[in-house]
């Protein structure tokens, strides 16, 4: 990603929702595009993006296609729209993500969210800038290790009763594992937190396997960067 490919106008227009960035929605590679945005969420199909830049009669002109469309519409939308009025057409999109996130509905399931904050509450962040900077090598290659032995371990428990549920988790375990180099610490934890909140809806013999306080310890310490050589999760 190259914010030389941007005008400068759009860039400081967009200089207000920098912070935001991992915390609502992730900066993503474009493509062909100039901007890429998405849903922090991974189940999440939203996205904004900047397709487009033209100069007509003396004015710049974006192409954008956003989803969702607004309150009332889920699906894409394309416009084109003045570069003054970037900053306020991209804050719309944000706030609809914000609002999505605050609502309540029959949706929401209030078994995993618990065991999601209580997996997440075990951590501690020795880096300020958590929400924007990436572990350390030494971190990532611990946690990738760590993530692969979960998900070998969850085929190896796997019945026909929570097949289909193991190998959903452990396609999302194959994606954190690709994004570790290139997201923020607060995202992986978070996205690992989801993992261990859906491992425990398995049931006691899983968060026996799983849940052991040392085994939470492990992964606290390599947060921390208090773990420096090779770790075996399993045993």
């Amino acid at each position: 990603m190259n914010k030389k490919k941007l005008p400068l106008t759009v860039l400081k227009a967009l200089e207000p929702f920098v912070e935001m960035q991992g915390k609502i929605f992730t900066i993503e590679q474009p493509g062909k595009s100039l901007l890429l945005a998405k849903d922090k969420d991974p189940n999440s199909k939203f996205y904004y993006t900047i397709e487009k830049f033209e100069i007509q009669d003396g004015k710049d002109i974006f192409t954008v296609i956003q989803a969702p469309k607004d309150e009332k519409e889920v699906r894409g939308h394309a416009v084109r729209i003045l570069g003054e009025d970037i900053t306020t057409n991209f804050n719309a999109w944000v706030l609809l993500l914000e609002n999505y996130s605050k609502v309540k509905s029959f949706f929401d399931d209030p078994i995993l969210e618990t065991y999601q904050a209580e997996f997440s509450s075990n951590f501690e962040f020795l880096d300020e800038n958590a929400e924007k900077n990436p572990f350390h090598t030494t971190q990532i290659l611990q946690l990738d290790y760590l993530l692969e032995k979960i998900g070998t371990r969850l085929i190896e428990l796997s019945d026909d009763n929570n097949r289909e549920e193991n190998e959903s988790i452990v396609a999302e375990i194959s994606q954190i594992r690709e994004n570790l180099p290139n997201r923020s610490q607060k995202w992986v934890v978070e996205q690992i937190s989801n993992i261990y909140a859906k491992i425990a809806k398995q049931g006691v013999k899983f968060i026996k396997e799983f849940w052991a306080e040392g085994k939470k310890e492990l992964i606290k310490n390599i947060v921390k960067g208090l773990i420096e050589s090779g770790i075996d999760f399993m045993n």
